[in-house]
C-alpha cells in the first residue's frame, strides 16, 4: 500500500503502479480551513490557509507588495519587500508564496494569490490568507481606488463543504505508462488538511523563522491519504485474518463510495474506484482474490524478461508457455480498463473469477451502470453459490462505434454491481482512448 504522489491534475503522473498495491489517491473532506481578509470597506473575501495568529480585528495599512519592492530586486519576492515601506503593513502579493518574504520585511499579515487547482491550506508564518485570482483582483483593485486603503486578516476558521469529497488538484492522474489497463489509482481517502502528529525538530512551516515547535499539524498530501486506507485494510484484516492483500484489497476497492465522472477531473483516472467506505470493507460479499503466480503471469505478459522478473519476485521464478501469459486487462484485478484507439470501434472482453466470502447458498446478480454510448454484456449474468469460498468466473464484454471515444484521453466510465440482496459489489468499467 502507497501513496499516489502529488503531481496532478496533469495525466499519467502516478507513481504507484504495481498491481499487488493498493494506491491511493487523495480527497478532500467536508471541513474546510478558511481565512476571511475583511477590507476598510466592509468587504469580506474568504482565502484559505492556516492561520493560527489573531490581529484582533484591528485594521492596518494595506499595501500592493510590487509598489513596496527593494531597489535591488524585480518583484515582491522572498527578500525583495522595503522594509521601510512594508512595516506595519498588511502585503498583497502576487505569489501563492510570500508570508515569509513579508515576515522578514516587518510586515503585519499578508495577502496572496492562490494558483489554479490549488486547494489545499498551507501554514502561515504571520496573519495571511491566500485568496483565488478573482478575489485577489478585488484587493488589488481596492488598493488603486482608495486614497488610504486598509484591511485585516481573521484567524481561520472550518466550514461545512458539502461538495466534499473531491479529488485534490495534486493527487496524480492515471493512466500508468507501463500498464494502462491496470486502472490507478485504485481507492480514494481523504488528504487535504489532515490532522496527523508532526516532528518537534522543525517548526510547521519549515521558516528558520518559525520557532514554533508543535505535537500536532494540519498536512496535505497523497501521503495524508494513505494511512487512512492502511487502517482500514488493518481494520478488515482483524475480521478476516486469513484473507490475502489482494482479497483484503478487493474489499476496500468493490466497497467504495462511487464518485462523479462528469464532475472529477480524469474521471477513474482521479479516483479510481471511489472514495474509501471502512464500514463497507469489512464485509463485501465476493472478492477478487489473486496469487503471486497471476502477477508473474502478468509481469511476463507485459514483457519482462527473466532477470528483471526475479529483481520483483525475489525468487527464481520463470515465465510460462506464451499461452498462459495474462493480458493485464484480463488479471483477476477488482476493477476493469480497456485503453483503445481514438475514434475506433472497439470491443474488449475481461475475464474475472469472485471468491464468496458473503453467505453461503447465495445468488449475485449483474446490473451494469453507463452514461456512455457503450453497451456491456456480462455472462452469466447469475453467479449462484452453495458454500463460502467457492469460486464462479464470468466475462464482460463492452463495445462501442467509431464516435463513442473521438479523441485522445476521451473516456467512457461504466460500472458492473453484482449483489444479492445484501452485499453490492462495485467494478468500476472504464475504456479510454490514446494514441500509441
Amino acid at each position: 500500500m502507497t501513496s499516489l504522489s502529488n503531481s496532478g491534475p496533469d495525466k499519467a503522473t502516478v507513481a504507484s503502479i504495481a498491481p499487488w498495491i493498493l494506491s491511493v489517491a487523495a480527497s478532500s473532506t467536508d471541513r474546510q480551513i478558511i481565512d476571511k481578509v475583511v477590507l476598510g470597506n466592509g468587504k469580506t473575501l474568504a482565502g484559505i490557509g492556516i492561520n493560527g495568529f489573531s490581529l484582533n480585528g484591528t485594521t492596518f495599512p494595506l499595501v500592493d507588495g510590487k509598489n513596496v519592492v527593494a531597489s535591488e530586486c524585480s518583484d515582491s519576492s522572498v527578500g525583495c519587500l522595503n522594509s521601510t515601506l512594508v512595516k506595519g503593513k498588511i502585503v498583497l502579493c502576487n505569489k501563492p508564496q510570500g508570508d515569509d518574504g513579508a515576515s522578514s520585511a516587518g510586515a503585519v499579515g499578508s495577502i496572496l494569490k492562490n494558483e489554479p487547482f490549488e486547494y489545499d491550506a498551507s501554514i502561515f508564518l504571520l496573519p495571511a490568507s491566500s485568496l483565488s485570482a478573482d478575489r485577489h483582483d478585488i484587493v488589488a483593485s481596492y488598493i488603486n481606488s482608495t486614497k488610504e486603503p486598509q484591511a485585516t486578516i481573521l484567524k481561520s476558521e472550518a466550514v461545512k463543504d458539502r461538495n466534499a469529497p473531491k479529488i485534490a488538484s495534486y493527487s496524480s492522474r492515471g493512466p500508468s505508462i507501463f500498464a494502462p489497463e491496470i486502472l490507478k489509482p485504485d481507492i480514494t481517502a481523504p488528504g487535504t488538511e489532515i490532522l496527523a502528529a508532526y516532528s518537534p525538530i522543525v517548526s510547521p512551516t519549515s521558516s528558520d523563522e518559525d520557532k514554533r515547535r508543535v505535537k500536532y499539524s494540519i498536512l496535505t498530501g497523497t501521503s495524508m491519504a494513505c494511512p487512512h486506507a492502511s487502517g482500514v485494510a488493518a481494520y478488515v484484516k482483524t475480521f478476516h485474518p486469513n484473507w490475502s492483500a489482494a482479497a483484503i484489497k478487493s474489499a476496500i476497492m468493490t466497497t467504495a463510495s462511487p464518485m462523479n465522472a462528469t464532475k472529477i477531473l480524469g474521471a477513474e483516472l482521479g479516483y479510481g474506484s471511489g472514495q474509501i467506505n471502512p464500514t463497507k470493507a469489512a464485509y463485501p460479499g465476493l472478492v477478487y482474490d489473486a496469487s503471486k503466480e497471476d502477477y508473474i503471469k502478468l509481469l511476463c505478459g507485459l514483457g519482462y524478461d527473466e532477470k528483471e522478473l526475479r529483481l520483483i519476485s525475489g525468487d527464481n521464478s520463470t515465465c510460462p508457455k506464451v499461452s498462459t501469459k495474462t493480458l493485464a486487462r484480463n488479471l483477476n484485478y477488482p476493477s476493469m480498463t480497456a485503453m483503445v484507439k481514438p475514434s475506433k470501434s472497439f470491443n474488449v472482453t475481461f475475464h474475472r473469477t469472485v471468491t464468496n466470502v458473503g453467505f453461503a447458498n447465495s445468488t449475485y446478480k449483474a446490473t451494469t451502470f453507463t452514461k456512455s454510448k457503450v453497451k456491456i454484456v456480462v455472462e452469466p449474468e447469475v453467479l449462484s453459490f452453495k458454500s463460502l469460498y467457492e469460486k464462479k468466473s464470468f466475462v464482460v464484454s463492452v463495445t462501442g462505434g467509431q464516435r463513442v471515444l473521438p479523441t485522445d484521453y476521451s473516456m467512457a466510465s461504466s460500472s458492473l454491481v453484482w449483489s444479492d440482496g445484501s452485499h453490492s459489489v462495485r467494478s468500476p468499467v472504464f475504456v479510454f482512448a490514446l494514441l500509441t
